[in-house]
């Protein structure tokens, strides 16, 4: 028994992968859309006669249904949309400048077509008025056409169309007029609540007013410091006065000092006391009694000296002196009155400065509530302004459209009596042929020919090269000999070849033909080593005929396995690197394929190549798709 066993160097690349990628065919899903295609190609009368037969079926439905239609179209053009300004300031209000995605749907709205349907009153109803009628928008322009495609005669459809403008004009009227009429009482609401916190302000001003005593602004508080200064001055005036009465009321009593009684009776006393003198001496107890009675008076004089600590009343008995004393007292009262004014005008300074210190945060105050409320009536103006815009708009829009063209029977288009039944008959054509279609396609695909392509992507396996179905002498086992086997004679591993999903008389007339071109080459019989010599060929003898089967697998490179060898032999798979995979281009040979490949791909490594046994086509189309098959997958094989 053959044992053989391979040791990889670590350092040597594993190029196994490498060469089950090589090996492998890159298509796994075993159909072939070119062999089917010819298929069809082949029954292509089935196509012409099954499109010909519902084409013309389609063409007489087609006429059996057509009806005379009138087509109309009118054109509209976009207006646009005039600005009514009431201020300066701000944006006027104008009604929403539509795009023409939205232009395009209004014209198709239900409303004005539903209008236009009851004043034609056509017997038509909405869900058939509504398939009849389009619009669309020239291309760059602002002009959009509308058209009504009438069943009942040309003068319905014009004045269908007619009517139909109109109802679209007054439509978009409609539309204007109710969006402004929102507005309008969305600003109506809005004034009247801007009006109403105006009032609320008024308010607040006067109870401000009359709370702080402040009404002129800026003039009161001018009359305030009016009102101040001449208080300053009255003060200014009484202090003068104080100080004018104290000089006088000071010289007053300088002078009443100099009129008092006892200052007299002195002087009298004294002329007396010269004139004694003159008779007597100081010895004369008349000259002493009048020294003694001027010694008196001199120091009550003395003690009149302080006049104001002095009762004034000791310096009267004169006239001049009760003069004095009359002034003295009258200047007094007058001093006391000047000195009570100016406490009096110092307070009323105070109180007055105290007021002018409050009035910058009253004016501030005072100011912001005027300024909201000049704010208030610049908006209260500026919303009454839009107001009034949207009265205007609400009261009359003019619409987004006009008639750009008036409709004219002269341009009623009658539809064509051909052209629904050639559309019938040309998609019974199609339907026609596509029937047909699925038919061949049917029944080529049950058929049980297969192609090279579908072996190969059955198996898995690269394309190698194809058999005829019978005749051992083609070229094609002599070209696979010199190719493949011929210099594996002293190979170290045997090559295999499954060949499971062939029948016993295909398989023989593989190994005839191989055997042969063996014989031809070597000039020898090929030895083969059969592990199932339990599923025989057909002929038992012509199995010894071409070729000598070995009894062990130690004389033989080549081995041929029908299916799972006996379990004494599975174990020589294990030494196989190479394998190739028989199959014939029969339905039945790929599914007896696919009924072994479990074991097939467990037991041996991966297809190294596919040999198909080609069965021959029949017809013109099926040989050039089994020759554009074999062109495929030999490309595919590269």
């Amino acid at each position: 028994m053959l044992q053989r066993t391979t040791q990889k160097d670590p350092i040597e690349p594993d190029v196994t992968n490498e060469k089950e990628a090589n090996n492998s065919f890159p298509i796994s899903i075993a159909i072939d859309p070119v062999r089917i295609l010819g298929g069809i190609l082949t029954r292509w009368y089935w196509l012409l006669l099954g499109g010909v037969a519902l084409g013309v079926v389609g063409f007489l439905v087609g006429m059996k249904l057509n009806k005379q239609a009138f087509s109309l179209s009118t054109a509209l053009i976009r207006g646009k949309i005039p600005q009514v300004q009431t201020s300066e300031i701000g944006q006027p209000f104008q009604p929403a400048d539509l795009n023409d995605a939205t232009l395009l749907s209004i014209l198709l709205a239900t409303e004005p077509l539903e209008y236009a349907m009851k004043r034609v009153n056509n017997g038509l109803s909405g869900l058939e008025i509504a398939e009849k009628v389009k619009a669309a928008q020239l291309e760059n322009t602002d002009i959009y056409y509308i058209t009504y495609r009438s069943s009942v005669s040309d003068k319905d459809a014009l004045k269908f169309v007619t009517i139909w403008s109109e109802e679209i004009i007054e439509y978009t009227k409609r539309l204007q007029q109710s969006e402004a009429r929102a507005v309008r009482d969305i600003l109506a609401k809005e004034v009247r609540q801007l009006e109403f916190r105006i009032d609320q302000l008024d308010l607040r001003i006067i109870d401000f007013a009359k709370k702080n005593n402040f009404f002129g602004g800026e003039s009161q508080v001018t009359a305030l410091l009016d009102k101040i200064s001449q208080i300053e001055l009255q003060l200014g005036a009484a202090k003068s006065q104080k100080a004018s009465l104290l000089a006088q009321i000071e010289e007053l009593y300088e002078k009443i000092q100099h009129h008092s009684p006892l200052g007299s009776s002195l002087r009298e006393a004294t002329q007396e006391l010269a004139n004694l003198r003159s008779t007597y001496t100081d010895q004369n107890p008349l000259v002493k009694s009048r020294l003694a009675s001027i010694l008196h008076l001199e120091t009550e004089v003395a003690r009149l000296s302080d006049v104001k600590n002095t009762p004034l009343e000791k310096f009267t008995g004169s006239d001049l002196g009760n003069t004095i004393y009359l002034s003295i007292i009258s200047s007094n009262s007058q001093l006391t009155d000047a000195e009570n004014r100016i406490i009096a005008l110092e307070e009323q300074v105070k109180v007055e400065q105290k007021k002018l210190s409050k009035y910058p945060s009253i004016i501030a105050k005072y100011n912001a509530l005027v300024a909201k409320r000049g704010s208030q009536l610049n908006e209260l103006s500026l919303l009454g302004k839009r107001l009034k815009e949207t009265e205007i708009f609400a009261s009359g829009s003019p619409g987004y459209f006009q008639t750009f063209e008036e409709p004219d029977i002269r341009k009623v288009v009658p539809s064509s009596m051909m052209k629904k039944p050639l559309i019938l008959g040309g998609g019974g054509m199609i339907m026609g042929a596509g029937l047909a279609l699925l038919i061949t396609l049917f029944k080529t695909q049950r058929s049980s020919r297969r192609s090279v392509l579908e072996c190969c992507a059955t198996t898995g396996g690269r394309f190698v090269t194809g058999f005829p179905s019978e005749g051992i002498d083609a070229p094609e086992y002599n070209d696979f000999w010199l190719e493949r086997l011929a210099m594996k004679s002293n190979a170290d591993s045997p090559v295999l070849f499954w060949t499971a999903a062939l029948t016993p008389e295909e398989e023989q007339i593989f190994w005839r033909g191989l055997s042969k071109a063996a014989h031809f080459d070597a000039g020898r019989t090929l030895k083969v080593y059969d592990l199932t010599p339990e599923v025989t060929l057909a002929d038992e003898q012509e199995k010894q005929q071409d070729l000598l089967w070995g009894s062990k697998d130690s004389e033989c490179y080549i081995w041929r396995a029908h299916s799972l060898p006996d379990r004494s032999k599975r174990g020589l798979l294990s030494s196989v690197e190479e394998c190739y995979a028989l199959i014939a281009t029969e339905k039945s040979s790929l599914q007896a394929f696919n009924d072994s490949r479990e074991l097939f791909e467990i037991y041996l490594p991966p297809c190294h190549g596919t040999l198909a046994t080609q069965t021959p086509a029949s017809g013109w189309f099926r040989i050039k798709a089994d020759q554009l098959s074999l062109f495929l997958s030999r490309l595919l094989s590269r």
